[in-house]
């Protein structure tokens, strides 16, 4: 057993351990409470950051919204122009066809001096005999052509005469 100095001693000396497990066990909690609020404040700051990164998320997620609608709408407006380009190829290729057509009958077409030759026989190889307007030939063919009330067969009639024939009866009227 001991004794009561050793035992003093031993006391003092847990007292001792004691107080400076105490001092200790203060400067951690001090320690501790000072990171708990450094924690605090990066956990504030955080907090902000990730409201700042919903905000800028949002922005964005309607920005790429709009240029989806964007490009929507552009491959809308190429097909559109595409398909105008097509109409207009074509266009171009009516155009093309109507103008060589035009040009074609431009080159098929009589001048009124042809058709005046043609119709009163000037453009004859030989010229046509003179006669007087009481010719009996022509009266006769001018009887025969008043006499046909059907278009179509004056039409056939008239096509039948040869042009000297033609041009006694229209001398004749």
């Amino acid at each position: 057993m001991k004794t009561i100095d050793e035992q003093l001693e031993d006391a003092l000396a847990q007292v001792k351990q004691l107080e400076a497990d105490t001092t200790a066990g203060s400067t951690l909690l001090s320690e501790a409470a000072k990171q708990s609020g450094d924690l605090r404040t990066q956990v504030t700051a955080l907090a902000q950051d990730k409201e700042t990164l919903a905000l800028a998320n949002g922005e964005l997620t309607e920005q790429r919204d709009q240029l989806a609608s964007d490009l929507a709408t552009a491959k809308q407006s190429l097909t559109s122009a595409a398909t105008a380009a097509e109409e207009l190829t074509k266009a171009k290729e009516q155009v093309a066809a109507f103008t060589a057509e035009v040009e074609k009958l431009k080159a098929e077409a009589k001048t009124a001096e042809q058709i005046a030759a043609e119709r009163y026989g000037a453009a004859s190889p030989k010229p046509l005999p003179v006669t007087s307007r009481g010719d009996a030939k022509a009266t006769e063919l001018v009887t025969k052509f008043k006499a046909i009330t059907d278009p179509g067969e004056q039409t056939a009639f008239w096509r039948s005469l040869s042009t000297e024939q033609r041009t006694l009866i229209l001398n004749a009227q």
